[in-house]
């Protein structure tokens, strides 16, 4: 009994000895980022009609609700350009020059969570203009965009004189980091 007990209590100590050795390993992560940067337009038209005399009288102003989609892992700046004067079409010779046009991003709206104050692009030209700067990274986030030709620009001769048509340019916005 005595040579039963001291085998037990030899196979109990190495069942706890066993018990608490341990083995372990270990690996390394790695977690790679690479700078993002997206942008699309979501509408491809914007239409400024002036259909009567209040319209030239008070300006006309679309407001286009998620009209951009930026995606950027960094801060960044949104500009914006026009790629020349405004054409009419056909015959018409007439022009509009790109500085009726004046671009902003509310701060109301989707634009609350950009992370920094926009600026309103009054004069639209044909070299890049900041719509905003340092704004906060951020993935798919909607801008909303209003076009407007204010009463300031639409009671001169810069649209008064100018003969019934639609004119058209090509506005370019640029994201950069």
């Amino acid at each position: 009994m005595k040579k039963f007990l001291m085998i037990s209590l030899t196979m109990s100590l190495l069942c706890i000895g066993v018990a608490k050795a341990q083995v372990t390993g270990t690996t390394n992560v790695h977690v790679k980022l690479v700078d993002v940067l997206a942008l699309s337009v979501n509408n491809s038209d914007v239409n400024i009609n002036f259909n009567n005399a209040a319209d030239y009288q008070n300006g006309v102003s679309v407001p286009m609700a998620g009209h951009l989609t930026v995606t950027s892992n960094q801060p960044y700046t949104l500009n914006i350009k026009a790629a020349g004067n405004l054409a009419g079409t056909g015959a018409n010779t007439d022009v509009l020059d790109p500085s009726i046009l004046t671009i902003a991003l509310p701060t109301t709206g989707n634009n609350t969570a950009l992370g920094a104050t926009p600026t309103t692009v009054g004069g639209l030209a044909t070299t890049n203009a900041a719509l905003i700067t340092n704004a906060s990274p951020g993935l798919l986030k909607l801008v909303d965009v209003n076009y407007s030709v204010p009463s300031s620009i639409s009671t001169t001769s810069a649209i008064l004189g100018k003969k019934a048509d639609t004119y058209t340019t090509t506005v370019t916005y640029t994201i950069t980091q």
